[in-house]
């Protein structure tokens, strides 16, 4: 099932550039606990996104990508700090609910016309800071992100490119952060290993998808898959004895 549930997410991510972590995390946070699955997540969505690298450094908005990473940087330690702390009998429901409200606002995002100039810089990097705080400590950053990005007008290549590579520098620097404080061990690897073939099998498929089939808005269906899950994920945390 968790095989299953990482090629399902992969293929969302070669797609559209953003879904990955917060689909495979709130599949198993279902029955694994938030410490045991941020770590694999974010692992599986920094290797999985390698091969949508070439790419988007063709097509990234380079001063917007600069300034969230910015804004990122400051929030991961931040978040880590608080991920090694926070209960995670409060730590499952806090993931579900944020990715379930970020799954409703991404559905009600209303599609964007495109810039006929360079997007306002200065609130990128309060973008940047919401989506890295949301990454390490959910692997939630993909709603804030994309709801900026959206509103930005950008062309759908350069949004994709730049979604891209933010995730990959914000699940890299989580990583570190948590690697630094002991929050990553053999049993993450491990788990990691197991499902990086299908995650990487999915994100392939997705690449091969997105230029030859776009019958809808896929952030909208993407919403729709995050509100599902997150609202399956948050009863069953609540419901654990």
């Amino acid at each position: 099932m968790f095989m299953l549930l990482a090629a399902f997410a992969g293929l969302v991510r070669g797609y559209s550039g953003f879904g990955f972590a917060m689909i495979l995390a709130l599949g198993l946070l279902i029955t694994k606990p938030p410490a045991e699955v941020l770590p694999v997540v974010l692992l599986l969505d920094l290797l999985c996104s390698a091969s949508l690298w070439p790419r988007a450094l063709r097509d990234v908005q380079r001063p917007l990508a600069a300034r969230l990473i910015a804004g990122m940087w400051l929030a991961v330690p931040i978040g880590v700090l608080a991920l090694s702390w926070v209960p995670a009998a409060w730590l499952a429901p806090v993931i579900a609910l944020l990715c379930l409200i970020g799954g409703v606002l991404v559905l009600r995002q209303p599609q964007a016309r495109l810039a006929a100039r360079m997007p306002a810089l200065r609130p990128a990097f309060w973008a940047g800071l919401g989506s890295g705080l949301a990454t390490t400590l959910a692997s939630a950053g993909g709603p804030p992100l994309m709801l900026y990005l959206l509103r930005c007008g950008l062309a759908p290549l350069a949004l994709r490119a730049t979604a891209i590579l933010f995730f990959a520098a914000s699940s890299a620097t989580a990583l570190l952060g948590m690697w630094a404080f002991g929050l990553v061990g053999t049993a993450h690897l491990h788990l990691a290993a197991t499902l990086l073939l299908p995650a990487l099998v999915g994100n392939l498929l997705g690449q091969w998808l997105q230029p030859r089939w776009q019958p809808f808005a896929l952030h909208r269906a993407v919403g729709v898959l995050l509100v599902v899950l997150s609202a399956v994920s948050l009863c069953a945390s609540l419901l654990k004895p």
